[in-house]
């Protein structure tokens, strides 16, 4: 049998097979499984294993879920009501960002390394930005804080510890971070902390993939640098 032959019979095998599947209502199932593949890597910078990533394993989270009830109530919700100040006139935004200078729970708040233990080893995915903090000689990402706002640590007072989170990619290294560009980050949250110049983390992540933030979930990601920047 020629190559030209035995290509068309692996053809003719492949064609048939595909057939058989679809007849059986396999098909469908096939391609939408590929099609969900492709999507779902199509915008990935980081994927710690080959065999495949299933994004339902990871549900999404909010940055408001790594708060303890407590501190919810007090940063949670001025963060979660962002168009609220914009109806209050300026004299008495002043008056509230001078009262939470003195609030002494407040101001606790904002450095708590307090966490929700109900996360511990949970699998999740968090949408946010990256801080680099360490690199390799190739000028590679290595380690680097999840924030929950463009510029947190370096343009803008760090968020409270409970609102950053740490990822460590060992020996790999991303290229190309787009610092201003929000991704979205799946993995296993632990709560640990760590402790660098530009900021201290009460929880770490586990990152099994990591993709451009495709818009789809915005709630969570922007969400805190009105409430923080008071």
């Amino acid at each position: 049998m020629t190559l030209k032959q035995l290509m068309f019979v692996v053809v003719f095998l492949l064609l048939g097979s595909a057939t058989g599947l679809w007849i059986t209502g396999q098909g469908a199932g096939l391609v939408t499984g590929l099609l969900t593949l492709l999507s779902s890597n199509s915008t990935a910078i980081y994927q710690a294993s080959d065999n495949g990533f299933n994004r339902e394993s990871y549900p999404d989270i909010e940055w408001e879920a790594l708060l303890p009830e407590n501190e919810k109530a007090l940063i949670g919700r001025q963060a979660t009501e962002p168009s609220t100040s914009s109806e209050i006139p300026l004299h008495e935004q002043v008056f509230q960002s001078i009262q939470r200078t003195f609030d002494s729970n407040y101001q606790q708040a904002l450095v708590s390394t307090n966490t929700v233990s109900a996360l511990n080893n949970t699998p999740v995915s968090l949408n946010g930005f990256i801080v680099p903090v360490e690199a390799n000689a190739e000028r590679e990402i290595t380690a680097f804080f999840v924030v929950p706002y463009f510029g947190a640590c370096i343009h803008y007072p760090p968020p409270p510890p409970n609102q950053i989170v740490f990822i460590n990619l060992g020996s790999v290294g991303l290229s190309g971070i787009d610092i201003q560009q929000a991704y979205t980050f799946s993995g296993v949250l632990t709560t640990g902390l760590y402790e660098d110049p530009q900021g201290t983390s009460a929880y770490i992540l586990d990152a099994v993939h990591i993709a451009k933030y495709d818009g789809k979930n915005a709630q969570g990601s922007f969400h805190l640098e009105g409430a923080l920047a008071n």
